[in-house]
């Protein structure tokens, strides 16, 4: 019999499984364990991790590590959700840009779809117009929560709002109409401009749906049946996430200041 172990990191967990295989491939399942990731998954930070629920599994299947031959586990590719903000990053397959961001503390709660607009161009934007606000660096809450309450007024639709400082519950307080705010976004002068976007943000102790679900984000960019089924790993990297924001570029029209995100090839 020989005895391994098979790891699975998760965005949030890390679980592993122990078992032993006998030579006519025959295989025992003996015991897992589950604990939180460390670090980002994809870095080398999970190594820690793997080793805590590796040893838990075979402590809980009564074996020794000594005998254990293999350890295999998934591809754990860095993924977009969880990163702080070297987020961006270009999705070929679905030629989309895509920010999986999960600050500590987003603002407001619900959905918002529009095209983004830089802050300082609110007031020009027309009446009825659905917009995401892109607040950058310079910009205190205040002066963001009265010129998204200045553009109400005029009947812009700000629907919500990506922004560079870690104010998004100060900036929620104070509008008049509260939207979904995503903050602590450290790179957010590279978030294309003038493109659908859409920020959603979870109530405490929920996790988004919209965007974690691949036929959500088709209904928000009307995305037809076979872009629905390539913008699936978007959607799949997004899951468990308390915020995100998702921008979609047309065919052929990818910002050239997008960033891969850490630790990719």
């Amino acid at each position: 019999m020989t005895l391994v172990a098979g790891v699975d990191i998760g965005n949030s967990t890390t679980e592993a499984c122990v078992a032993e295989i006998g030579q006519d491939g025959d295989i025992r399942y003996l015991a897992a364990a589950l604990a939180p990731t460390t670090g980002v998954k994809g870095t080398t930070d999970n190594v820690k991790g793997v080793a805590e629920v590796v040893r838990e599994a075979l402590a809980r299947a009564g074996r020794d590590q000594a005998d254990l031959r293999t350890v295999l586990i998934n591809e754990a590719t860095p993924v977009i959700s969880g990163l702080a903000m070297e987020t961006i990053t270009e999705t070929i397959i679905t030629e989309s840009t895509m920010i999986g961001h999960n600050p500590d503390t987003p603002g407001g709660a619900g959905l918002g779809v529009g095209v983004t607009v830089a802050f300082g161009d609110l007031l020009r934007r027309s009446p009825g117009e659905e917009v995401i606000c892109v607040a950058g660096a310079g910009l205190d809450f205040e002066e963001v929560a009265a010129g998204i309450n200045r553009a109400a007024a005029r009947g812009v639709r700000v629907t919500g709002a990506i922004v560079r400082s870690d104010d998004a519950t100060l900036i929620v307080n104070r509008l008049r109409e509260p939207i979904p705010v995503v903050d602590e976004v450290t790179l957010v002068e590279r978030v294309p401009l003038g493109m659908r976007a859409a920020v959603e943000v979870a109530p405490p102790g929920h996790t988004i749906r919209t965007l974690s679900d691949s036929y959500g984000i088709a209904g928000v960019f009307d995305l037809d049946a076979e872009q629905t089924r390539m913008i699936a790993p978007v959607a799949r990297a997004l899951v468990g996430n308390r915020s995100a924001v998702v921008v979609r570029t047309p065919s052929g029209r990818s910002p050239a200041a997008a960033s891969p995100p850490a630790n990719s090839p």
